[in-house]
């Protein structure tokens, strides 16, 4: 085999690696990349020579200023120089459309007495995904075992001192109600704790009436004098189990936390006309949430009430994480809480 043919053997092999894969010369300027390096910048919109040829890598990692270019920058180098052979490290990579994670590699060689140092990131983003799924889940589970562990004691205690009581005193009806209150609200832990624990996915998505899913939803809550307002409605895509416990985690949220003297409205609406409507919102014109608590509403556990089991607003979040919506909190016009549900898929 001759030399022209074993090197263009040898570039034909690289353009063949799904890898993006690049080589630097001793000064950090890219001499040669492949063709997944080249597809790659076509497909996420780079400005000029997809191939990236003559452009100094380690300058651009510099002039980035961000912590993970640093970290790449200053690893190169050190292969460059020779205090390692090679150098790796995993990072995320924002495009429009998605977020992607690579572990970049950088392994120095020498060809003709010349130092080289070749690139290469590979996708590693079904990984990462894998990886965070699992660690959610575990949290999950671990703030479900929590619960189980200490929340339900105290009312279980409450309970099993009560029926103590009952057992050597003439039964009456007050502590009858304590023993009943406290058993409802070990229900309301296990039923609340068990949606966390196992629904992090979406069903079979059928098309639903935001007026009808939001009526169905209120009748399953106890909320009192507070009154249901349907300010306008539109069809989108959902797994109607999961938008159920959207919507009776939103109603009762502000039914428990938002009342007020002057009795409670809830409205559901629509973000957007019917036409181009990208998702719904629920609004109360209770007593709201202060701005800085509203970062940490959602996490599992935060409640400011004596009777909450803190995961209803969790389960709103992962919920909607599973139906890839979006959730954020803010203060509604007439001063309640206002939850805002974007990114709702149409249908077709």
């Amino acid at each position: 085999m001759s030399n022209a043919t074993s090197s263009s053997l040898a570039f034909s092999s690289l353009d063949a690696l799904p890898t993006q894969l690049a080589i630097l010369d001793e000064e950090g300027v890219i001499v040669y990349t492949n063709r997944a390096w080249r597809e790659f910048g076509n497909e996420h919109g780079y400005q000029g020579d997809s191939s990236s040829v003559g452009m100094n890598y380690l300058g651009v990692c510099d002039l980035s200023g961000a912590t993970d270019a640093t970290t790449a920058s200053e690893g190169i180098r050190a292969v460059i120089d020779g205090d390692r052979e090679a150098f790796s490290f995993e990072y995320p990579c924002e495009t429009p459309d998605e977020r992607l994670w690579f572990t970049m590699r950088a392994t120095r060689f020498v060809d003709g007495g010349d130092t080289y140092v070749q690139i290469a990131h590979l996708d590693i983003t079904d990984r990462k995904r894998a990886e965070l799924e699992a660690e959610e889940k575990a949290e999950r589970l671990q703030n479900l075992a929590r619960m189980l562990s200490h929340d339900l004691r105290n009312p279980l205690s409450v309970a099993v001192g009560y029926v103590d009581s009952l057992l050597d005193e003439v039964v009456d009806a007050d502590g009858l109600e304590q023993v009943a209150g406290a058993l409802d609200r070990m229900d309301d832990i296990i039923t609340d704790g068990l949606v966390l624990a196992r629904h992090d996915t979406v069903g079979e998505l059928s098309t639903v009436d935001l007026e009808t899913r939001a009526a169905t939803a209120w009748a399953h809550v106890d909320t009192g004098s507070a009154e249901l307002v349907v300010a306008d409605s539109f069809e989108f895509r959902a797994d109607p189990s999961l938008l159920g416990h959207v919507f009776e985690n939103l109603f009762r949220n502000s039914v428990e936390h938002g009342a007020n003297d002057g009795g409670l409205t809830v409205t559901v609406g629509v973000l957007g006309g019917d036409g181009d409507a990208t998702g719904f919102y629920v609004e109360d014109d209770g007593v709201g949430i202060a701005a800085e608590a509203r970062d940490e509403v959602f996490e599992a556990g935060y409640t400011t009430g004596e009777e909450g089991t803190g995961l209803g607003l969790s389960i709103v979040a992962q919920a909607v994480r599973a139906h890839d919506w979006d959730v954020a909190v803010t203060e509604a016009e007439r001063g309640g809480a206002r939850f805002e549900i974007t990114d709702v898929e149409r249908p077709a």
